[in-house]
């Protein structure tokens, strides 16, 4: 009887230590900015900034785009009938 206690005691925590010891990966996720700030004159020609302030040419606020978005300027005229 203590054989068979002794055996289902050392097959538990053997099998316990197993499944503790599963390590789980865990993923590391880069921040990644979903937002840029652009001056809305384009002073710059284009360049954007991640994090919002003030136009270091124009001192205009820098308007916030979502990242990939491009700037849609008043001189495009494809929606008009001209």
């Amino acid at each position: 009887m203590k054989r068979i206690t002794i055996i289902i005691v050392l097959i538990f925590a053997m099998s316990f230590s197993v499944t503790s010891c599963k390590s789980e990966k865990k993923e590391v996720k880069k921040e990644v900015a979903t937002e840029i700030y652009q001056c809305p004159m384009d002073c710059e020609k284009g360049k954007s900034y991640t994090k919002p302030g003030n136009c270091p040419v124009c001192k205009m606020e820098l308007k916030a785009k979502k990242a990939g978005e491009t700037e849609t300027k008043s001189e495009d005229h494809s929606g008009h009938d001209h």
